[in-house]
């Protein structure tokens, strides 16, 4: 099935230009040039990966994406023509997956397309994976079903709505409990070598993720940073066939 790509900027040209850069490339493509018609295209399609301006007429793209990460844990890439770091993290922090400063070359906003979807793609086909290989990790009280790429709190059952690159995070420690994963690793495991992520985008993903497994009676948390090194599982983990 071909994958479907939301690219959302208030600039025509540029929406028409990349529309026919990802069809071109093998990708269905729709575009969205206010956040109402984000939120319009989102209720007509299932979109496997989306493109989000942080600059648009109606409102501010670091609040659209705050509403999609509502009710959605569809991966997306921020582009911005803010050059500050502050805007990135908060956008990580909120639930991007990745972000672009403009102007940048189309070839690498491609390649970080295939990244992410390319992560994604493999926890759903982690299925034709060895049958030895886990099915389930489980630390203190969260659980995570590597075949479904799905995650809860075992006490209440809640979903925890991780995004795929939080999963692929919350997965690579659980692997690894009590070793040290360096920044180094962790972004090669994530986005692989294709792209340049820097260590300020990968401890806001460690913030976020702190935050979605803690509970609501222990507010200690269960990855540690391990200063100089990187961030390791504080915890035990079982692993179920």
């Amino acid at each position: 099935m071909t994958e479907h790509v939301l690219v959302v900027d208030d600039d025509s040209q540029l929406t028409a230009f990349l529309e026919r850069f990802f069809k071109k490339h093998g990708y269905r493509a729709t575009i969205a040039n206010t956040a109402k018609r984000v939120y319009g295209q989102m209720q007509k399609y299932d979109f496997d990966l989306i493109i989000l301006d942080l600059n648009l007429p109606d409102d501010d793209g670091l609040e659209v994406a705050r509403q999609i990460r509502k009710t959605s844990t569809v991966p997306i890439i921020m582009l911005t023509a803010r050059n500050e770091v502050f805007d990135k993290i908060i956008g990580l922090e909120i639930g991007a997956d990745d972000y672009m400063t403009k102007p940048y070359e189309p070839r690498e906003l491609l390649a970080r397309v295939r990244s992410v979807l390319r992560r994604r793609c493999d926890q759903i086909t982690d299925t034709t994976k060895s049958t030895t290989a886990a099915r389930w990790l489980r630390f203190e009280d969260i659980e995570l079903d590597v075949v479904k790429s799905k995650s809860k709190r075992l006490s209440d059952g809640v979903d925890l709505c991780l995004t795929s690159t939080e999963f692929a995070l919350a997965k690579a420690l659980a692997e690894s409990a009590g070793e040290v994963l360096t920044r180094d690793r962790i972004m090669d495991l994530l986005y692989g070598n294709s792209v340049t992520v820097t260590d300020r985008a990968i401890d806001a993903h460690i913030a976020r993720l702190r935050r979605k497994l803690m509970s609501k009676a222990d507010t200690s948390s269960v990855i540690l940073t391990v200063h100089g090194s990187g961030y390791k599982l504080a915890a035990a983990t079982t692993k179920i066939a």
